[in-house]
């Protein structure tokens, strides 16, 4: 089922008649996967959403705010909030951009940032709250495509609706 749900979504991003979103600033795209006890959540994000600039960093203050930034998302319970009920458990995240590499990279630079939970009571799960606008106020909006056992659906967060429900 897991790589079923993960396939399908892979699809509706790969589909020539759904081309990948632009890369726009202020905006964000969230994929969401429940599968049996699992919870995942994909981030996608142009870094100038997330830092105020998306290339490498040239000065102190700008490499202390890439800092600032990973150590931000690496702490998925604080970015994400999921019923209580659902008694999920949080695995270490994956973060990944070109702003961490060592080296010359040009371009409009992006963020992507895998989050898991395990979860005791997977049938609790029926919405999930966001904080990634209080943490990145740039963040205008975040798209959300979903995927779970009451099949898929899409949304869109702001600062002022920052839940999905399913």
């Amino acid at each position: 089922m897991r790589l079923l749900a993960l396939g399908l979504l892979i699809l509706v991003w790969a589909d020539p008649a759904h081309p990948a979103p632009a890369h726009v600033h202020g905006e964000a795209r969230l994929e969401m996967v429940i599968d049996g006890d699992s919870l995942s959540v994909r981030l996608d994000s142009p870094l100038d959403g997330l830092l105020g600039f998306e290339r490498r960093p040239r000065t102190d203050p700008e490499r202390q705010a890439v800092r600032a930034m990973r150590a931000r998302l690496e702490t998925p319970d604080r970015l994400f909030l999921l019923p209580a009920g659902a008694a999920c458990v949080a695995m270490p995240p994956r973060i990944a951009s070109p702003v961490f590499a060592d080296g010359a990279v040009s371009g409009h630079l992006d963020l992507s940032a895998e989050y898991h939970w395990r979860c005791a009571r997977p049938a609790a799960l029926r919405t999930l709250e966001t904080r990634l606008f209080a943490e990145f106020p740039r963040l205008g909006m975040i798209t959300i495509q979903f995927i779970g056992p009451g099949g898929q659906r899409s949304g869109r967060l702001t600062p002022r609706q920052a839940a999905f429900a399913w």
